[in-house]
C-alpha cells in the first residue's frame, strides 16, 4: 500500500564547475545572434556594409533554412583575415576598450561568424581589392574542414546553409518558409531605408524578387520600399538640439494604418526598435489619429557615437541615449512641426501641456482660415498629384491651400439618430459626430482656460461624496494640487472616499461624481502603467490628457436629442475654436461624402 509520497531521488553529488567547449560555447553565443534566417541576413549584411560595400545582393531558399547568402563589392579580406573572421572576438572594428564608447560601425563584438558557423554549413570567399586571389574556407558545425585559394570577384561572398541542421531544437521553432522570408525582406527593407545610396537586391529561392537601386533621395528609396502612395503621404521636417539632428519623414493625419509596422527608426544609421523614440514620434498624433490607427514615419536620428550605447542587446536592435530627454523633445517637437506645416490642423499641432503643468506655446501651421482641414479638402489636394513628377523635383506642397470650410455656414438639414448633425456643403454632405465635436469644443476651452487664467471654478450647492477603489483615490489624493489646477477642489475622506466642492466652471451641470472618477482612475492608470513607459519619460499624465478625459465625460452623448438651437450652438462653438479632424480621444468629427459618389451611386455619372 503506497502513501501517496514521492520518494526524494538519491543526491546526484556536488554540481562540478568545468570550463565549457568551444563548441557550446559558440552554440551559446549563436542562441543570442541566430534566432532565426533574417538574423542571419543581419548580420551578414551589416559586416558587409562595414566592409564599405555600394552594393549588396542578399539570397535566400526556403525562407532561409536552406541558404542565406550575402555578396558584396566591398574591401575583401586575405587569406589570413578571412581564417581570423571565423575566430570568437576577433573584428576589425574594435582596438581599445575606449572603442566601445564611440561605437561607429554596424557589428563590433566579433561573434556572428563564428556564432554562425556552429550551427550551420558555412562557405567565405573573398578577395581583397586589388589582389589577384582571393581565399575560400568551408566550416561545418565549427570547424574547418576546407581552406584554398581562389579566384572569383573583389569583394565578400558568404553562404550559410542548413541552418540549425544540427541543432534539431532549435530548427523547430522556426516557422514557414513564407514566415521566414517575410522577416528577411522586412529587415532588408529597413537596410534599404536607412542607406539609400546602396544597392541592394534581393533573390528568393533563386529568384529576383527585390531590387532597389541606389539613390540620393531617401524619399525616393521610401516610395520604391514603401509605396508611392505612403511617399507622397509624407512630409519632410528637420530639426537639430546641441549634437543631434533629426530628418524626419512623417504621414499627414489622412494617412494611417492598424498597425505599428510602419514606423521605421534609425541611430547612426543603424536601425533600431527604441520605446523612447516611439513614444516620442507617435505623442504628437494622438490628438489627430482614431483611437489603434498608426502614421508611417522614417526618423533618422544622428548623434554624437559617444551620446548613444549601442552595445546594449546582443543583436544591435536597441539602444541606450545618454540624455533621454533631450532626444525624446527633440523627435516629438520634429513630428510637431511636420503636422502643422500645413493647415489639416488649423492653428497647427498643440504641444501637450508639459509633465510640470507649465503652459508650453503651440506652433503654429497658418492663420485662421488658411489651408483646410485634410477631411474637407478638395481632389485636386496634395495627396492627388501625380507621384513621379512630385518625388523627382522634391516637392510635396506646392498647390495653393483649399479655404476652410466654416461649419456654422452651411445648411443645417438636421439630426440623424440624435448621433450626427448632417450638413450640405459644396461638395455634398458632412456628418458630425455630435459627442466627439462636443468633446473637441470642450477640450479646447478647457485647455485654453487652464492655459490663460487657471480653470475657473463653480462652486457646488451641496458637496458630493464619491467612493472610489483604493488605487483612483491613492493616485488623485498624490495629485491634489495638480487637480486644483484643473478647477476642481477635492478633499479626501477616508481611505476611499473624497468629497467634492467644486468643478469647473466650463462643465457646470456634470455630474460631479461621474467626473472625478474620470479623474482618479486616469490616474491610476498611469501609476499602473509606469514600468512600460519609454525608458527616461517620466509617467506622468499631462494636463491636456487630464482635460481631455474631462471633456470626454462632459460632452453631449450618442443618443441625446438636441433642438435646433442645440445644433447651431455646436456648430458655431467649432468655428470658435482651432479645429482638428479628431476628438482628444481619436474618434473623427467630421466625415465628409462626395457628391460626386453620391451621384455615381444613383447613376448620374
Amino acid at each position: 500500500m503506497t502513501c501517496g509520497f514521492v520518494a526524494t531521488p538519491p543526491d546526484p553529488g556536488r554540481p562540478t564547475i568545468r570550463v565549457l567547449s568551444d563548441d557550446l560555447v559558440d552554440q551559446i553565443a549563436a542562441g543570442e545572434v541566430v534566432e532565426r534566417p533574417a538574423s542571419v541576413a543581419k548580420e551578414l549584411v551589416e559586416n558587409a556594409l562595414d566592409a564599405r560595400a555600394g552594393r549588396i545582393r542578399l539570397e535566400v531558399r526556403d525562407g532561409g533554412l536552406a541558404l542565406v547568402a550575402v555578396s558584396d563589392d566591398g574591401i575583401g579580406m586575405s587569406a589570413d583575415e578571412a581564417r581570423l573572421a571565423l575566430r570568437r572576438h576577433a573584428t576589425s572594428k574594435l582596438e581599445r576598450s575606449e572603442d566601445l564608447a564611440a561605437i561607429r560601425s554596424y557589428g563590433f563584438r566579433g561573434e556572428a561568424l563564428p556564432a554562425i558557423a556552429s550551427v550551420s554549413t558555412l562557405r567565405l570567399r573573398s578577395r581583397p581589392r586589388g589582389a589577384a586571389e582571393g581565399v575560400e574556407i568551408r566550416v561545418e558545425g565549427g570547424v574547418v574542414v576546407d581552406a584554398r585559394p581562389a579566384g572569383g570577384p573583389e569583394g565578400t561572398r558568404i553562404e550559410v546553409s542548413d541552418l540549425f541542421a544540427r541543432v534539431p531544437a532549435r530548427r523547430k521553432f522556426l516557422k514557414s518558409p513564407q514566415t521566414e522570408w517575410g522577416h528577411v525582406a522586412d529587415w532588408a527593407a529597413r537596410v534599404a531605408l536607412a542607406r539609400p545610396r546602396l544597392h541592394l537586391e534581393l533573390v528568393r529561392d533563386d529568384r529576383p524578387a527585390l531590387v532597389w537601386p541606389a539613390t540620393s533621395d531617401p524619399l525616393a528609396r521610401v516610395a520604391a520600399v514603401l509605396s508611392e502612395a505612403d511617399a507622397a503621404a509624407m512630409v519632410r521636417s528637420e530639426r537639430e538640439a546641441g549634437a543631434a539632428t533629426l530628418h524626419a519623414l512623417v504621414s499627414r493625419p489622412d494617412r494611417h494604418r492598424p498597425t505599428a509596422e510602419g514606423l521605421y527608426l534609425f541611430v547612426n544609421g543603424r536601425p533600431v526598435r527604441d520605446r523612447l523614440l516611439r513614444h516620442a514620434l507617435l505623442e504628437p498624433y494622438r490628438d489627430v489619429l482614431p483611437r489603434g490607427r498608426f502614421p508611417t514615419a522614417v526618423l533618422f536620428l544622428e548623434l554624437s557615437p559617444g551620446s548613444v550605447d549601442v552595445n546594449v542587446h546582443p543583436a544591435k536592435w536597441e539602444v541606450r541615449f545618454a540624455d533621454p530627454r533631450t532626444i525624446h523633445h527633440l523627435v516629438s517637437s520634429t513630428v510637431r512641426d511636420a503636422l502643422g506645416a500645413r493647415s489639416w490642423l488649423r492653428g497647427g499641432v498643440p504641444e501637450p501641456l508639459s509633465p510640470g503643468w507649465r503652459a508650453v506655446p503651440a506652433q503654429t501651421g497658418g492663420g485662421e482660415g488658411e489651408g483646410s482641414d485634410w477631411a474637407l479638402a478638395r481632389p485636386g489636394d496634395a495627396a492627388a498629384d501625380p507621384m513621379p513628377q512630385r518625388i523627382a523635383e522634391g516637392l510635396f506642397e506646392t498647390r495653393e491651400p483649399t479655404p476652410g470650410l466654416r461649419f456654422s455656414e452651411l445648411r443645417l438639414l438636421g439630426q440623424l439618430r440624435c448621433t450626427y448633425l448632417v450638413l450640405e456643403s459644396p461638395a455634398g454632405l458632412l456628418l458630425v459626430d455630435q459627442h466627439a465635436a462636443h468633446e473637441r469644443v470642450l477640450y479646447e476651452k478647457l485647455r485654453d482656460a487652464w492655459r490663460e487664467r487657471g480653470v475657473v471654478r463653480q462652486p457646488l450647492l451641496l458637496a458630493a461624496t464619491v467612493t472610489m477603489d483604493p488605487a483612483s483615490h491613492a493616485a488623485l489624493v498624490a495629485r491634489e494640487h495638480e487637480v486644483a489646477d484643473l478647477g476642481f477642489e477635492v478633499e479626501p475622506f477616508g481611505e476611499s472616499t473624497v468629497v467634492v466642492r467644486a468643478i469647473p466652471a466650463l462643465l457646470a451641470g456634470r455630474d460631479p461624481a461621474d467626473l472625478v472618477r474620470s479623474l482618479a482612475d486616469e490616474l491610476a492608470e498611469a501609476e499602473r502603467s509606469s514600468g512600460s513607459t519609454a525608458a527616461g519619460v517620466r509617467s506622468i499624465v499631462p494636463a491636456d490628457h487630464l482635460l481631455a478625459t474631462l471633456a470626454c465625460h462632459s460632452a453631449r452623448r450618442k443618443g441625446e436629442a438636441l433642438d435646433p438651437r442645440e445644433q447651431r450652438a455646436l456648430l458655431e462653438a467649432l468655428d470658435e475654436i482651432p479645429f482638428a479632424p479628431c476628438c482628444p480621444h481619436g474618434r473623427p468629427v467630421a466625415v465628409p461624402f462626395d457628391l460626386a459618389e453620391i451621384e455615381r451611386r444613383f447613376g448620374r455619372r
